[in-house]
């Protein structure tokens, strides 16, 4: 009886030890609706970069500079002033959204000063990015992309999905925090 129980203990022991084989995934919709939408904002992205290219070429004039972030910006007017918004620190700025033709998307509303703690409050990235590039007292304009303005929502009234923007900002003030 004891090589009975030693011998079925044994076999249930070694039985389980063994590896299943995994199996694949029976919907890989998942997979292939992934792959789409990685080439359409490649896609996009290419297009933003011709567009951002012809307005530069147009411009020609002036120095636009590439961010590590993925737009263009150029300074309107420079200060002699040293120090640039970092986190923290609070700001009051003005700014205006242009389409890529040059059209101002919002010409009916009146220009405000808007108090801003930098990275603190929620505001479209191509405008946190783009304050940290000032210094008080300059203006600069910024070529937008899409993934970094309203992204493939827009904002639901002017600025339609996947939109390119260009953005004039003008830095009026800083307290450092």
């Amino acid at each position: 009886m004891k090589n009975i129980f030693f011998f079925i203990t044994n076999f249930f022991l070694i039985a389980s030890c063994v590896q299943t084989k995994s199996r694949d995934p029976i919907n890989s919709n998942k997979k292939s609706f992934l792959n789409k939408s990685v080439d359409r904002n490649i896609d996009i992205q290419r297009k933003e970069k011709i567009i951002f290219q012809k307005i530069i070429e147009r411009d020609s004039k002036s120095k636009y500079i590439v961010s590590d972030k993925g737009y263009y910006f150029k300074i309107l007017n420079s200060s002699k002033k040293k120090l640039k918004p970092k986190s923290g620190d609070q700001v009051e700025f003005i700014y205006n959204i242009f389409d890529v033709e040059g059209n101002d998307l919002y010409i009916d509303d009146n220009l405000k000063q808007i108090k801003y703690v930098v990275d603190k409050e929620e505001i479209i990235p191509g405008l946190r990015y783009g304050i940290k590039e000032l210094r008080v007292g300059e203006s600069g304009i910024f070529l937008t992309p899409s993934f970094l303005g309203y992204g493939y929502q827009g904002d639901g009234e002017k600025i339609n999905p996947n939109q390119p923007l260009i953005i004039e900002i003008n830095l009026i003030s800083l307290i450092i925090n």
